[in-house]
């Protein structure tokens, strides 16, 4: 496992001209029902998935105090720090109420400080987001209740994932653009396929008495038949407008890897048949912020259990606040996360450089175990997984055939859900020299 401290994520984002208007403060609740919001007062707006994180205009190191910044702050109170550390090992409802008592302490610290919170954090980080008014941002730095203050970011699907193969296979009766048309698309729908990298790890079999999937990304297809989703505990962090459901693709797509049903349609996942629950924290155009992402990764810390897993398909470059809240995030359940598509050390991407004994990083390899030449790399990569030309499910009850760490991290939180992960030899080609070995059930 790797090793660094970090943790936190970023404001929501002002829409650009093809997004939604971004009203200008929001709070969050806890999410207590079906397709619940993470309650907040930003609708969704222009954000995106995977590993090619922008930053924004470096309007946070070089504020002239003319222009509102979007930041992370991050508060000091050790008493309250200290009831973090304890959360992962109280029961579902314990952690809850302790993460309401410190989201409100958080928020009454925002309002204190002259900023409106748009999240407050209270378990796998103590803080809040905000946009902070002109000549506001040094008066927070030096409050002494600060530990730190972090630029908001925007995460940003990687294009990469979306373009190698826009083959889509047509989705099955009643789903689909042409679903009133009685069918989905040019077909009755495919007949079932195992994927070749379900059968590298040696998945495919019906878990019947596996955990639950968390997937922290662009949603999940709520109704694939394909898919058993957990609509109840499905959450989005933009607003009660939204829904938990995927109009992405990507989440779906990660979600089949893990856990397609083993029927006679589409495709198997490696604990096929899985539950998994969408944490909608990228919007249709596959974007987001940190400061969403890090309410993904709250809902996730004070909901699932240890025999569950979560994944992070998505990222960008370091960030302090991401990592710590991953690392505290795994005491409740294991975390797998994509390393990256950009070709370089996976050391200065967030959240792949987290590390802990239940934090997995993944890098990707193809059908001949080659290592993927877009593939990140580095001493923070745990396993490498299938990630070239992988077929999954896809929205709208389709299926795709795309490329990417985000596909490789997924094969590994499969073999997590099964058991105990073991290995089978290891990539060719590694660029640091040190093969990753190739994780299977």
């Amino acid at each position: 496992m790797k090793v660094s401290f970090a943790a936190a994520v970023l404001a929501m984002l002002l829409s650009d001209a093809r997004a939604q208007q971004v009203p200008s403060r929001s709070s969050i609740s806890d999410v207590s029902s079906s397709n619940a919001a993470i309650e907040q007062v930003v609708e969704e707006p222009a954000v995106s998935t995977h590993q090619n994180l922008r930053r924004r205009a470096n309007v946070f190191s070089s504020n002239n105090n003319n222009a509102s910044v979007d930041v992370i702050v991050v508060l000091k109170d050790e008493g309250r720090r200290r009831k973090l550390a304890g959360i992962g090992q109280k029961t579902s409802a314990e952690r809850k109420a302790a993460a309401e008592e410190n989201k409100a302490a958080a928020s009454a610290a925002a309002t204190s400080m002259g900023a409106v919170a748009r999240f407050a954090y209270g378990s796998a980080l103590y803080g809040f987001a905000a946009k902070v008014p002109p000549g506001l941002l040094k008066q927070i730095e030096a409050d002494p209740r600060v530990a730190y203050v972090e630029e908001d970011r925007i995460v940003q699907l990687d294009p990469r994932e979306m373009v190698e193969d826009r083959r889509r296979l047509a989705p099955p009766p009643g789903k689909g653009p042409n679903k009133d048309d009685g069918g989905g698309g040019d077909g009755d729908g495919p007949a079932q396929s195992t994927p070749w990298g379900i059968d590298r790890v040696k998945g495919g079999n019906t878990c019947a008495d596996c955990g639950k999937a968390w997937v922290i990304d662009s949603g999940v297809d709520l109704d694939h038949p394909d898919l058993n989703v957990d609509v109840e505990n499905s959450v989005t962090v933009f607003g009660r407008k939204s829904t938990p459901n995927d109009e992405n693709g990507h989440g779906t797509h990660v979600a089949g890897t893990i856990a397609a049903i083993h029927n006679e349609i589409g495709v198997v996942g490696v604990a096929a048949g899985a539950t998994v629950v969408s944490v909608r924290v990228l919007d249709r155009q596959g974007s987001g912020s940190y400061s969403g992402v890090l309410a993904g990764i709250e809902h996730v810390y004070l909901n699932c259990v240890d025999s569950d897993v979560a994944n992070m398909s998505l990222g960008g470059s370091f960030s302090q606040t991401i990592n710590t809240a991953v690392e505290t995030a795994s005491a409740s359940c294991p975390f797998v996360l994509a390393a990256g598509n950009e070709g370089r050390d996976a050391s200065g991407s967030s959240p792949a450089s987290a590390n802990g004994p239940n934090i997995y990083t993944v890098s990707a390899s193809d059908s001949s175990d080659r290592f993927a030449y877009f593939s990140n790399y580095g001493s923070v990569v745990d396993y490498a997984g299938p990630g070239v030309s992988i077929d999954s499910t896809w929205k709208n009850g389709g299926y795709n055939r795309i490329s990417g760490t985000s596909m490789a991290a997924p094969h590994i939180a499969g073999i997590l859900l099964v058991g105990n992960i073991s290995t089978d030899g290891t990539v060719r080609g590694d660029p640091d020299g040190k093969p990753d070995p190739i994780g299977v059930c």
